[in-house]
């Protein structure tokens, strides 16, 4: 009897998680109340790009500067610093197994070991694509996901397969799928990419129409957030915890670039 209430319950275990995989919904946040909001000091003024990197850090990277921040929300403070490369125009980075994929405007991205300092560069330029401005990491494919901030036609997010080091289209953002923000009616431009650790939705970020859109893994809209502009005077940089907390960096423009902290439930 015990034996049989054990595989029941086995059974209808199985069945939820099943029917939690079949029928993820989209998670939302309350973009306008953060946990909390850090300054940052005038080395992240220009930050364009976060990624998670331990518990209660991110690392950054600064648009000019061949350097890597590793920035702590207890300590308020940048803990470390690492060099990997010369001056240039890096607008993102995605942290993966111990290495920082670091992408340049062109399309280049910089592969940095943080443990042995190994250097290496795929080449992900597109005749079409002017500038690309996101990067992000989609578990379940193994591929960086490649956001197009400027480009002939609609824009497009790539995938980078990084176990064949090749690179397609994922899928493109039609402008049906965008309406206008009243406030500043700005054409969307992608300036950040994230994959969801949880529900795996793709969050592409834009600082030019102030706008966080979230797509499934195919590329079909799901949900739409017009962005305040005091609150992100420049909202470069999106990533999330392992347990699904959003974090969004926005540069300083005319002040001090700042860090947002989102709980992945939202708050009553």
């Amino acid at each position: 009897m015990i034996a049989f209430l054990i595989i029941a319950l086995l059974i209808s275990l199985l069945l939820f998680v099943y029917f939690l995989k079949k029928n993820k919904t989209t998670t939302q946040y309350k973009l306008d109340k953060p946990d909390f909001q850090q300054y940052l000091s005038k080395n992240l003024k220009e930050i364009s790009g976060i990624s998670h990197y331990a518990e209660n850090q991110v690392i950054c990277v600064n648009d000019e500067h061949g350097q890597l921040f590793i920035y702590d929300f207890k300590k308020q403070e940048i803990i470390d610093t690492l060099d990997f490369d010369t001056e240039g125009d890096y607008e993102a980075v995605e942290f993966v197994n111990n290495i920082a994929y670091v992408l340049q405007s062109t399309g280049q991205i910089i592969s940095f070991n943080v443990s042995t300092k190994d250097l290496k560069t795929f080449d992900c330029r597109q005749d079409e694509v002017e500038e690309y401005e996101g990067l992000g990491y989609e578990p379940k494919t193994n591929c960086l996901l490649l956001a197009a901030k400027e480009m002939k036609g609609d824009k497009t997010i790539y995938q980078f397969d990084l176990k064949n080091e090749k690179l397609s289209e994922k899928f493109k953002i039609s402008k049906n799928d965008i309406s206008k923000n009243g406030k500043d009616g700005k054409e969307f431009k992608p300036s950040g990419i994230a994959v969801h650790p949880i529900t795996e939705d793709i969050y592409v970020l834009a600082s030019a129409g102030k706008k966080l859109l979230v797509f499934n893994s195919v590329g079909k809209i799901q949900l739409q957030y017009n962005l305040d502009k005091d609150q992100f005077p420049q909202p470069e940089g999106i990533c999330f915890t392992p347990s699904g907390e959003l974090i969004i960096a926005s540069e300083g423009k005319n002040g001090q670039a700042s860090i947002s902290y989102f709980s992945f439930f939202p708050k009553n």
